[in-house]
C-alpha cells in the first residue's frame, strides 16, 4: 500500500464511511435515559429536603437569638456597673474593653494550658508545634504594630481579626490534641 501525499483539501474525498455505525449505542444510552426517567426514584424525595433546612435554619437563629439575649443581658449588667463607677466613659469603648478583656483571659488561660500541653510532647513535636505558635504570635504582633500606625485600616482590623481566632483554635487544638472522648 503506498502512502499519497495531499497538497490540497480538495484532494481528499468528500464520503468517508466511518469504521463502524455509532446510532445503535446512541440511541441505546437514549432508551435507556427515558427509562431511568420512568421509573419513580426513592432520592426523588428530596422535596422535603428544602423544607428540613429551612426548619434547621429557623431553629439555628432561634437558639443563636436566645444566646445573643442571656450573653447581652450579662454584659449590660457589666455595663451598668462600670457606667455607675465611671458615668463619663464612652460606651462602645467600655463594650470593646470588656470583650477585649475577656478574650485576653480566655487566650492567657489557653497559653498555659498549651504550655502545659507542650511540656508533654516528644522535643522534635514540641518544637515544631513551638514554632508554629510562635509565627502565629509574631504575626499577630505585626498586625498590631501596623493597626497602631493606621487605626482607621479596615485590612489590618480583619486581618487581626482572622488572625486571632486562628490563634485561638490552633490553641485549642493543641491543648486537646491526645485527648480521647470516652
Amino acid at each position: 500500500m503506498t502512502t499519497r501525499r495531499v497538497k490540497d483539501l480538495a484532494e481528499l474525498p468528500r464520503d468517508i464511511p466511518p469504521a463502524r455505525d455509532l446510532w445503535p449505542a446512541i440511541a441505546e444510552a437514549i432508551r435507556a435515559d427515558l427509562a431511568m426517567k420512568a421509573v419513580p426514584d426513592s432520592r426523588r424525595r428530596v422535596g422535603w429536603w428544602p423544607a428540613v433546612g429551612l426548619a434547621a435554619s429557623v431553629a439555628l437563629v432561634a437558639v443563636g437569638v436566645f444566646i445573643g439575649k442571656n450573653f447581652k443581658q450579662d454584659q449590660d449588667q457589666a455595663l451598668a456597673a462600670i457606667h455607675t463607677a465611671a458615668p463619663d466613659n464612652d460606651a462602645g469603648m467600655i463594650k470593646a474593653s470588656l470583650r477585649q478583656a475577656e478574650y485576653e483571659k480566655q487566650r492567657d488561660q489557653l497559653w498555659t494550658e498549651v504550655q502545659a500541653k507542650l511540656n508533654t510532647m516528644p522535643p522534635a513535636e514540641r518544637e515544631k508545634v513551638g514554632a508554629s505558635l510562635a509565627t502565629l504570635k509574631k504575626s499577630i504582633k505585626d498586625i498590631e504594630d501596623a493597626l497602631g500606625r493606621d487605626p482607621a485600616n479596615a485590612l489590618l482590623q480583619e486581618l487581626l481579626v482572622n488572625s486571632s481566632q486562628e490563634e485561638m483554635r490552633v490553641l485549642t487544638t493543641v491543648r486537646d490534641s491526645g485527648r480521647q472522648e470516652l
